[in-house]
């Protein structure tokens, strides 16, 4: 098969998993592969007849799972989406129409605070997720998508373009990934780092980053009350594998400013 594939990690999240593969079956053309790779306790249910694909996960964390997708999946261009996006009209066309040639492509990505409420209340309906991306929600955009616009601009260095690196909303062909040696599974199953892990090393096989402003998601933000420190241990990890100025700040920008991390990235 050649194409575009669109591997979905997804561990016990079924409703936000439905409006995710709502908004991405009513995309229309073109056609795309599917896989989502269950991950968590119970069946993952997918539309009937709908060209979805459900493998077993290794039940290893989002690095393992993501790294199952892409050995399942047929295309010659890996899209990896989690299970918790709204995307509109466009999205697939725009990551696909980057085929087959260097680099990685980042979708920006803004945060719902009100998500919870607004899956409640309209469940896996692509025309609303589509007036939520058209500005009928108030979003939030987070440090780090912020950073990432920065480094697109040439307003911040461009050896930081492993932060466009998120695994939420990217792709790259199938050889940029083999070549890169897919997503690092020591990482386990705690939260964070192994997407922009794999940054850093398609930034020094000389991959260069894409923000495709066509392909942008919104993010059904949820609580993860143990996200910081799960994030601390799968920050100790990646800061051994890459000991530099600019991965050991990371804390600062996820958690402080964006003019702190920059500065410390300088150090």
């Amino acid at each position: 098969m050649s194409g575009l594939s669109v591997v979905i990690p997804t561990k016990d999240k079924p409703e936000s998993l439905r409006a995710t593969l709502a908004c991405l079956l009513a995309d229309g053309p073109p056609s795309a592969e599917i896989v989502v790779v269950s991950d968590g306790q119970g069946p993952v249910e997918v539309p009937a007849d709908a060209p979805v694909r459900v493998v077993e996960g290794p039940r290893r964390g989002r690095a393992a799972a993501r790294n199952t997708g892409a050995r399942a999946a047929g295309g010659t261009r890996l899209l990896f989406v989690d299970d918790d996006i709204l995307t509109g009209p466009g999205f697939l066309s725009a990551h696909a129409a980057h085929g087959t040639g260097p680099g990685f492509v980042h979708g920006p990505l803004m945060e719902f605070p009100v998500a919870r409420r607004w899956l409640a209340a309209h469940g896996p309906d692509p025309v609303a997720a589509a007036a939520v991306l058209n500005g009928g929600e108030r979003l939030v955009r987070n440090n780090l998508e912020a950073a990432v616009l920065a480094v697109a601009a040439g307003t911040a260095p461009a050896r930081l373009g492993w932060l466009a690196c998120v695994g939420a909303n990217l792709s790259l062909s199938r050889a940029a990934f083999d070549q890169a040696g897919g997503f690092d599974e020591g990482f386990g199953t705690r939260w964070g780092c192994e997407d922009l892990e794999l940054g850093v090393r398609l930034l020094a096989a000389g991959h260069r980053p894409t923000v495709d402003q066509g392909a942008p998601g919104v993010h059904l933000t949820h609580a993860r009350p143990d996200r910081w420190e799960q994030h601390e241990a799968t920050h100790q990890r990646f800061a051994s594998l890459h000991d530099t100025a600019d991965v050991r700040a990371l804390p600062l920008l996820l958690t402080g400013s964006l003019a702190a991390y920059f500065a410390a990235a300088e150090s």
